[in-house]
């Protein structure tokens, strides 16, 4: 089971996204404000829309609620974000989901991006680690923790790149463009523009920390 999650931020070429990365795939589809008109106008089913809404005019909403599944309409004022409710819900629905893809949650007010970007870094959400990926049409953003990984290039991708969320110890690249020999780094680092090498597999390797893997396109 995939999980499709279209948050209200700009959403360009969604429809195409979604499609290359669910393919057949048993997926459930929830739209985050915006997120679930988008979704409908696109005929994507909307299993679940969740928000506040605030976003949609009255007869945008009122055409959410005739389309969808499920509407949960959350207070303007709350703890919780949009996203994190619907992540939330996933969770409760899906705890078995082998993919939470995100979408429409790049490229808008930085507010909101930098803190899905630091999503997998709640407690709540430490298991989603290896199963949430951030799309748009110019990256794909997943997440990694300690261990050996092996990275292949995406199709029309072309940089490679690395940001920690936390310490990381040991850190080593491999059969990249630009190899790292194993290094600790203390605080956050940003190692960009990489690129794969003839289409070979790239490894990366870590002691401990929370290292995001990063390939984009211009």
């Amino acid at each position: 089971m995939k999980i499709v999650i279209l948050a209200g931020g700009p959403a360009t070429a969604f429809d195409t996204l979604i499609k290359a990365y669910t393919g057949n795939t048993d997926t459930f589809f929830i739209g985050v404000d915006r997120g679930a008109y988008q979704l409908m106008q696109a005929g994507f089913p909307v299993h679940l829309a969740i928000g506040d809404f605030d976003s949609l005019n009255l007869e945008e909403y009122k055409s959410v609620c005739a389309y969808a599944d499920d509407v949960q309409q959350s207070p303007a004022e709350k703890d919780d974000t949009d996203l994190e409710l619907a992540v939330l819900a996933a969770m409760a629905k899906f705890p078995d989901a082998t993919d939470i893809l995100i979408l429409g949650g790049l490229g808008g007010r930085f507010d909101h991006e930098i803190q899905i970007f630091y999503l997998v870094l709640q407690t709540r959400f430490s298991e989603l680690l290896s199963k949430i990926t951030l799309l748009d049409a110019q990256n794909v953003i997943r997440f990694v923790g300690p261990g050996t990984h092996r990275l292949i290039k995406l199709p029309q991708m072309t940089y490679l790149a690395f940001a920690s969320l936390t310490p990381v110890i040991g850190f080593s690249i491999i059969q990249a463009k630009y190899d790292l020999p194993k290094t600790d780094f203390p605080s956050n680092f940003s190692l960009s523009s990489n690129e794969f090498v003839d289409e070979r597999p790239v490894t990366i390797d870590f002691e401990t920390g929370i290292v995001a893997v990063i390939q984009s396109k211009d």
